[in-house]
């Protein structure tokens, strides 16, 4: 459902598109179907719909209302949903006590998994959450998913994302997007839930950097080695920002913009925790699966490249990736280790960092076949691992 929706940046739709677009999706020939639990609506292709709202004209009479289903596919009925609208005692979303609605054939194009205006509709819902306090959230997050009632009891929030993260092969369960990141993905999406920040400048701004990005190649049919390059290219347009690393050195703490997304894709000045976390936006926003790796004070992004963990270090703009080295021990582990102390309550999955640990349980071997590898760029060394240079093709400069 699309509730109060601004025209925005994406290449420019016919007047025509642009209204078939302002709907999740509508159904025209699927039906209610009840148990003891409630209503639930199955479409034509046997589908139906869950965590999030679908228009349905279920009379027939060319009228569409839109019902909120939940993560079961049970509608809501006479109650807020998770992203804060009523529905009434038949499910439809109400304003002021009345019924929403909208012709059935305005929507006929919004059955697209995806559309220009929309990109990552039907990509990224999964990872969406609502708390009350402050409205959209990323879902998997230990304290949410407890609070959603779905961990088994003896199990930790983060012990059951970290099993889900494996059951689904997605190491972006693990990620985690917050603030004006996440509020661009579900813009994007046309997702109608919000965030204190969706609705600031810094947003509009964050918003338009990632729409010219993505308007900037043909991401849909890119391969993921264009992705990461492009990606990386991109980062690398931000300045080191000393001052706000130095602050963070001298005193423990900086607010500086530089040590998010914002900082680096906007404000062009960032440090690695910034450049990072504007790599992950870009990533979720073109489809390519993300993760990050560092130590203490120091961190940087990794792609998974069809199937293969590449990192690159932004903070010094290398115009190479190397082979991840997944399989490095976390802090903790390492500092007993080298002191000799007890590490026996480590496990062959805790002892690494949490990229590790995702590796591990999934079966990754780290590749060493430089012909292989070679496909992506030429291979070479440094400092002991494997480089790839980035392809002169996907370079913003040659």
């Amino acid at each position: 459902m699309r509730k109060n929706l601004k025209k925005n940046t994406l290449r420019i739709l016919s007047t025509a598109a642009v209204m078939a677009m302002l709907a999740n999706s509508t159904a025209f020939a699927g039906q209610w179907k009840s148990d003891t639990r409630g209503w639930w609506y199955q479409n034509d292709d046997g589908s139906y719909p869950t965590n999030g709202w679908q228009w349905i004209d279920g009379n027939g009479d060319g009228v569409s209302e839109s019902y909120y289903f939940d993560g079961n596919g049970y509608m809501l009925s006479n109650t807020t949903t998770p992203d804060g609208y009523t529905v009434n005692a038949d499910g439809a979303w109400t304003q002021n006590g009345t019924v929403q609605t909208q012709a059935t054939g305005q929507s006929q194009t919004a059955n697209l998994v995806t559309s220009d205006e929309y990109p990552l509709k039907g990509k990224v819902e999964k990872y969406f959450g609502h708390e009350e306090s402050v409205g959209l959230c990323w879902y998997w997050t230990g304290p949410h998913v407890i609070r959603e009632g779905v961990v088994s009891a003896g199990m930790t929030g983060v012990d059951y994302i970290q099993k889900k993260a494996v059951e689904d092969r997605d190491p972006m369960y693990l990620t985690g997007l917050g603030g004006y990141s996440i509020a661009v993905i579900a813009k994007l999406a046309g997702y109608p839930d919000k965030n204190t920040s969706s609705d600031t400048q810094e947003v509009a701004e964050l918003y338009n950097e990632v729409v010219s990005f993505m308007n900037s190649f043909d991401w849909k049919n890119a391969s993921d080695i264009e992705k990461a390059t492009r990606i990386c290219e991109r980062i690398h347009q931000a300045t080191y920002d000393w001052d706000a690393a130095n602050e963070a050195y001298t005193t423990g703490w900086s607010e500086s913009l530089s040590y998010g997304a914002y900082g680096c894709l906007v404000k062009g000045k960032a440090v690695c925790q910034g450049y990072t976390e504007a790599a992950k936006l870009l990533c979720m926003s073109v489809g390519l699966p993300f993760f990050e790796m560092g130590d203490v004070g120091h961190t940087y992004p990794l792609f998974l490249v069809d199937g293969i963990w590449l990192a690159n270090e932004p903070t010094t703009q290398n115009k190479y990736f190397t082979v991840a080295d997944v399989y490095e021990y976390n802090p903790g582990y390492r500092s007993m280790l080298q002191a000799g102390l007890d590490t026996s309550a480590f496990t062959e999955i805790t002892k690494y960092q949490m990229i590790g640990s995702y590796c591990i349980q999934t079966g990754y071997a780290i590749p060493t076949d430089k012909e292989m590898l070679s496909q992506y760029g030429w291979v070479g060394e440094v400092f002991g691992k494997i480089s790839i240079d980035f392809k002169p093709e996907y370079r913003t400069w040659k």
